[in-house]
């Protein structure tokens, strides 16, 4: 009979330790939140053309501000203002092709400057789930606008051809699945250290995401991602369909949910086709290197 009870007692330690041990992961936000976003993006990109290497280099810095307005029982209503745009485009066949950083004055005749400015004039605003996972994301259209209106007198069919244009990258949908990759990170789950899960990203850089809890502090969560990486562009003059893998390595507030700091690195590899020479089939190469670092209550 003490044998039983012995062995009874040692079954529901066990179950109630597992039990513990297990933690859902989710995002802890309170009204009037704030989060500064700090995003340093390098990317180089390697064409082989008929043996005639074409390497482009884009350096991406961002500072974004994310404010919780509203909290209810599933969705966290958040506006989402750029601080601070910052992107240099280099070519060692063309050298400078872009260079725009909207902390510097503009000059009359900078019109990439004059569009990327409205960045930062423009509030967003997004709907999200406790999961990361975003709902929707709404206020492109007025920042499209503005983009266009930027460059100054136009006419209606010219604009009509830009804002289309934009909707690739400044859409509601493009931005939500933008965003999502930095958000969206937990199971709808509860897990124990050293479980894996699994979520999907969409868009022009879609992944499959493998994500596996390691460890877990009084203040931090340590999370590692592994992906696999399909990036496809379509554009008139380019067509790119590359595939790779990423690797990202989280720490994410235990108070909050939200990432204190995120490094990706990815590389994908396949074929650009240049349309405007006579669909040449060109091998492509893309490394890209991402930081964010992410304060509270920023005043």
């Amino acid at each position: 009979m003490k044998s039983v009870f012995k062995k009874l007692l040692v079954a529901l330690i066990a179950t109630s330790s597992l039990a513990f041990a297990q933690t859902k992961l989710e995002y802890n936000l309170s009204s009037g939140d704030k989060f500064k976003v700090l995003q340093v993006a390098n990317q180089d990109i390697v064409q082989d053309m008929n043996g005639q290497k074409h390497e482009m280099k884009n350096v991406l810095e961002g500072d974004f501000t994310f404010i919780v307005e509203d909290v209810n029982d599933s969705l966290y209503s958040i506006k989402f203002k750029f601080d601070r745009f910052k992107m240099v485009s280099t070519s060692n066949l063309i050298g400078e092709i872009m260079s725009v950083n909207t902390n510097d004055t503009i000059a009359e005749d900078d019109i990439e400057g004059k569009i990327f400015s409205q960045l930062i004039k423009t509030d967003l605003y997004m709907e999200m789930y406790k999961s990361g996972k975003i709902k929707s994301v709404q206020g492109s259209e007025e920042l499209i606008s503005k983009m266009v209106n930027a460059v100054g007198n136009l006419d209606e069919l010219t604009k009509d051809v830009m804002k289309e244009s934009m909707k690739g990258e400044f859409s509601n949908e493009s931005l939500a699945k933008s965003f999502e990759q930095m958000t969206f990170i937990y199971s709808n789950e509860k897990v124990n250290i050293g479980d894996s899960w699994t979520n999907t990203f969409e868009g022009d850089l879609s992944s499959t995401n493998i994500w596996t809890l390691e460890g877990i502090t009084n203040d931090t969560v340590s999370i590692r991602g592994n992906s696999k990486v399909l990036f496809v562009n379509l554009d008139k003059d380019v067509e790119m369909n590359l595939n790779g893998d990423m690797t990202s390595n989280l720490l994410t507030s235990k108070e909050t949910g939200f990432v204190n700091s995120m490094i990706t690195k990815s590389k994908v590899e396949g074929h650009s086709i240049m349309h405007n020479m006579n669909d040449l089939k060109v091998p492509t190469t893309i490394e890209s290197n991402v930081t964010y670092k992410i304060k509270k209550h920023v005043q």
